[in-house]
């Protein structure tokens, strides 16, 4: 073991596990009926050298342990480029989670910083968080300036966890974040003492300050006495809901991503949205938020739910969504190779004919506004909670809306027939739309599966079928004679008779999950 590298050494066994197929690179795997998921690395996909490919990395890595590339200043530049989006774990089948990438990244910028090969930008940023609570050298005592004199409780039900970033730079999602909570009426404070959650010097390899930090915002919340905690950053989000607990700190508290408690209040009934005219919209997937934290629905929902407006999806969206970016770091320590990746999905949303984009993380709303004039597009870029405020209004009541017939008779006929999941393990969960109209079925059991009328959260697979592709189906009393018609609409649609599909996990997840059995019965496979 090469001493200099304890940290990335741990991870020696799982790098032998890359077969350098060049999936993570040049990937080539369907993902959906008229699609495949494309150049899933936005770096790779600028900087085009395969040293910034996963298996590139990978490559570069083991000579490190293996001592035949010294440690250096280059090397250090190197390991810095990467966003750790995770996008070449989707696409990476050497293991069902796909290699981890991220954590390896993260793991050697542990090693670089030990062995005094940082980068000097990031010692600021660490002295910053450590004298100021906050990266950007902005005084501790002016973090709250931007909601102006107003006096917070000490105690609340739900804490809006602002962040650095949204406090002290893109300003205007903090005050619309807070001014959208009022207008629902909840009973909310802000911490008087935030500290920096931690996340970038997680993500740059400084952790020396992370337990001090966290500790001190934890303590914060209990004296708070808040059940819930919300924050509009995906950033913070990931750090709370995923780092910290990893990281072995408890805490009593819900965290929400601010999609997330919006989607909930809007499901209660506590507020509405209503555009005065027809906005065409699409999406970007924060990677905090989404790969890291696996919220992909709530967002949409909350989006869909602003009456007047259409949600138009980009080519890759959701699992596969190109990073903007911004994220490890990259956008402080590369700012031109940051603006050309944003530059990038700014383009992708273009192509969508959408009138305005979408996003849900102050960094990928700082990311895509310049990779916006980096190009210059004129494509306006705003976060969830901008984009909603204008729109917010008392909700109305909730329409009692005539279900469809032809999704209830579907949802029947599959209730009848529990033997077409069959093989499929305990927990599957496969999501269908019938012009829009959204069911789930969850494999509860063997040969047994509950039928739920709404969209799944995070489904296996999504299935979108023709009304008369329906109506044929619900036809056969044999599962097997529904299976090999499924897969002849499949292969061979009409324009009356058809059905498409995104796989919302990698193939080697949905074969363990156990979907081998109906796609051969339905001749996929």
């Amino acid at each position: 073991m090469n001493v200099k590298l304890k940290n990335l050494s741990k991870y020696e066994d799982e790098m032998w596990l890359c077969a350098r197929c060049g999936d993570c690179s040049l990937a080539d795997k369907t993902v959906a009926s008229n699609r495949d998921v494309f150049m899933p690395c936005a770096i790779k996909n600028v900087l085009g050298f395969e040293a910034y490919s996963a298996r590139g990395r990978i490559m570069i890595m083991n000579d490190l342990l293996n001592e035949r590339i010294p440690l250096s200043n280059d090397i250090a530049d190197w390991a810095f480029t990467c966003t750790t989006c995770k996008s070449c774990m989707e696409t990476c089948a050497a293991t069902a989670d796909g290699i981890n990438l991220p954590d390896m990244v993260e793991a050697l910028r542990r090693d670089l910083v030990q062995n005094n090969f940082g980068m000097p930008k990031h010692k600021v940023i660490e002295d910053s968080i450590n004298e100021l609570g906050n990266p950007y050298k902005e005084p501790s005592d002016k973090r709250l300036e931007l909601f102006g004199d107003r006096k917070w409780p000490e105690t609340a039900q739900v804490v809006y966890f602002v962040g650095c970033t949204s406090a002290y730079r893109e300003k205007e999602i903090a005050r619309t974040t807070v001014e959208l909570f009022d207008k629902v009426g909840i009973d909310f404070t802000i911490l008087s003492d935030e500290q920096c959650c931690g996340s970038v010097l997680l993500r740059l390899g400084r952790t020396k300050l992370f337990e001090r930090i966290t500790k001190a915002n934890i303590e914060q919340m209990k004296v708070s006495g808040a059940k819930i905690i919300v924050t509009a950053c995906a950033g913070c989000f990931r750090t709370w809901k995923v780092d910290v607990p990893k990281e072995g700190y408890k805490y009593d508290f819900e965290v929400l991503h601010v999609t997330e408690f919006l989607d909930r209040m809007i499901q209660e009934g506590k507020i509405g949205f209503e555009s005065p005219k027809p906005i065409r919209a699409t999406y970007h997937d924060p990677c905090h938020l989404g790969r890291h934290a696996e919220v992909y629905e709530a967002p949409r929902r909350v989006i869909e739910a602003v009456e007047n407006v259409t949600l138009v999806e980009m080519e890759t969206n959701k699992r596969y969504a190109h990073c903007c970016g911004s994220g490890g770091g990259v956008k402080g320590s590369f700012g031109e190779l940051a603006n050309d990746v944003a530059g990038n999905r700014i383009k992708e949303a273009e192509e969508t004919k959408a009138e305005i984009l979408i996003t849900a993380c102050p960094f990928c709303h700082r990311g895509l506004v310049d990779g916006a004039k980096h190009i210059e597009s004129d494509l306006p870029v705003l976060d969830l909670p901008e984009f909603l405020l204008p729109f917010a209004r008392e909700a109305k009541k909730m329409k009692t809306t005539d279900e469809n017939p032809l999704k209830r008779k579907f949802m029947d006929y599959l209730a009848a027939h529990p033997r077409i999941f069959e093989g499929l393990k305990k927990g599957a969960v496969i999501d269908y739309d019938l012009e829009g109209d959204r069911f789930h079925i969850l494999v509860t059991g063997k040969s047994k599966i509950s039928v739920n009328p709404v969209r799944a959260e995070n489904p296996d697979v999504e299935l979108t079928f023709a009304p008369k592709a329906v109506e044929k189906l619900i036809t056969y009393d044999n599962e097997d004679e529904y299976a090999a018609r499924f897969g002849l609409f499949f292969k061979e649609p009409t324009d009356d008779e058809w059905i498409k599909f995104v796989l919302r996990l990698n193939i080697v997840k949905l074969l363990m999950k156990g979907y081998r059995k109906f796609a051969q019965k339905a001749g996929l496979i």
